[in-house]
């Protein structure tokens, strides 16, 4: 039966949280690039909204790709938990995505190693 792993979490709540402070304080920085480095004729409520609403879609942008990478990962994360030695995960993108890819089979590999030493 394939297991279910949701998007969101309770326990991810403070992860998300400082993803959202983050969120706040790059869209605050840009709002006040735009207001003083680009000499904007805009008012502040302008600057901040129009900064929230673009850092928020580039933020959605990349939560929706790692979503579709993940997907595309799966398989291969699937065939490496079932011990095949040669996982054939799927190349994607994102560097993070690509970290943890490459830490997951570096610890299969010496787990393998290990068990055949035994």
């Amino acid at each position: 039966m394939e297991q279910k792993y949701p998007l969101f979490s309770k326990k991810n709540i403070p992860g998300y949280t400082v993803v959202m402070g983050l969120w706040l304080v790059i869209s605050i920085l840009i709002a006040l690039a735009i207001l003083f480095v680009g000499n904007a004729a805009i008012g502040w409520k302008t600057a901040l909204a129009w900064s929230l609403v673009s850092v928020m879609a580039g933020m959605g942008i990349m939560f929706g790709a790692s979503a579709v990478n993940l997907r595309t990962l799966r398989p291969g994360f699937e065939r490496l938990a079932s011990g095949e030695r040669d996982s054939r995960i799927a190349r994607v993108w994102c560097p993070v995505l690509t970290m943890a890819t490459r830490a997951a089979v570096e610890f299969h590999e010496k787990r393998l190693d290990e068990s055949t030493k035994m």
